[in-house]
């Protein structure tokens, strides 16, 4: 069930309207739709996403990194003298349209994230059928339940 009260004073409950401070579309990022999701929403949630992998950063659980996180090896000199190092997932700030919600979500997202996003079809299809342990991003999630509030409100 929606409630009636906007989530901002020019915003509609379920889709962003009318132009920002720049002039351009609404951009919602993570923290507006955690808000926006807890005004929406009046049923119990479900739970945080939990992840099946052994190690999951805080980094990836922000954004949507579709199963690649940091990961950590060695540096190997001339010599073979070994020094730890990691290696970094190729993490980009991008901001994707949502047909469901007819505005930028913006999120940061891996390179593969974004393969995977256009294989599925867009963000909308991405985040509906991928499952909470594979997506393991609580960015997502909460994107994935601000898409579904607004396609059980039409």
């Amino acid at each position: 069930r929606l409630r009636t009260a906007p989530i901002y004073p020019h915003h509609s409950p379920t889709v962003p309207s009318g132009p920002s401070r720049s002039g351009a579309e609404a951009i919602w990022t993570d923290n507006m739709l955690r808000s926006a999701l807890s005004r929406l929403t009046l049923t119990a949630r479900p739970a945080a996403p939990t992840t099946t992998r052994a190690f999951a950063s805080n980094r990836s659980k922000r954004g949507i990194y579709a199963g690649k996180d940091i990961r950590f090896g060695n540096n190997i000199s001339f010599s073979h003298r070994k020094t730890r190092r990691t290696f970094k997932p190729n993490a980009q700030r991008k901001r994707l349209w949502s047909e469901t919600l007819g505005c930028w979500l913006r999120f940061n997202l891996t390179t593969h994230a974004l393969r995977c996003i256009d294989r599925a079809g867009g963000i909308d299809a991405y985040l509906l059928k991928t499952p909470d342990a594979k997506l393991g991003s609580i960015a997502g999630a909460n994107a994935r339940r601000m898409i579904e509030a607004a396609r059980a409100s039409r």
